[in-house]
């Protein structure tokens, strides 16, 4: 089933929505060398398995699969940005990863 413009604007925003309360939900860490060589390891990853299909919609369904995946697994899913990102588990640097992808992809305007 073919999507038509609206609704299309409409799903892209949604997405949007999603991964903009991720990124609240982990915060902004420090640019410390070592997590933005670990988030660049994480971003190439995700670019991986997205297949290059690099988009607010692909992107906020994936953090969903994460999420849920780390949710059922035992890890909490944080809700504060208080993490310690030197300690930080590979679910929330693989979300933040997400996040960072986001905002690189990010339509101007």
């Amino acid at each position: 089933m073919e999507l038509d413009q609206r609704d299309q604007t409409a799903l892209a925003a949604g997405a949007r929505l999603a991964l903009d309360r991720w990124s609240r939900r982990l915060g902004s860490p420090a640019a410390e060398p070592g997590l933005l060589a670990l988030l660049d390891q994480h971003t190439a990853r995700i670019r991986e398995a997205l297949g290059g299909r690099v988009d607010a919609v692909n992107l906020a369904a994936y953090a969903d699969g994460v999420a849920d995946t780390a949710a059922a697994r035992g890890w909490p899913v944080p809700d504060d940005g208080g993490l310690d990102w030197r300690q930080a588990p590979w679910p929330a640097v693989h979300l933040l990863a997400v996040c960072r992808l986001a905002t690189e992809t990010a339509p101007p305007g």
